[in-house]
């Protein structure tokens, strides 16, 4: 789901996983894309796994539908939040 509100900044808010979440996959992707250190995306990756809902910012907007996508392909559910 992606949602448009007003300067451009986006949210990427993971909001539970699926069955068969590539958890490697998500700290590899948040640490290759987003240039998060190890513990912090492992941390994200376990607070998801709690039933914790984890919001990232990403100041390029190419760059956070690129992470969204991937994030949905790997069995995350996110939404992607676009504020102007």
């Amino acid at each position: 789901m992606i949602i448009k509100v007003g300067n451009i900044t986006a949210k990427i808010v993971l909001d539970s996983w699926r069955e068969g979440l590539e958890k490697v996959s998500l700290s590899k992707i948040q640490m290759s894309m987003l240039g998060k250190s190890l513990s912090e995306a492992k941390g994200n990756v376990d607070s998801l796994l709690d039933g914790e809902k984890v919001i990232i910012e990403v100041d390029d907007m190419d760059l956070a539908q690129e992470f969204f996508n991937e994030a949905e392909r790997i069995g995350v559910n996110c939404k992607l939040i676009i504020t102007e």
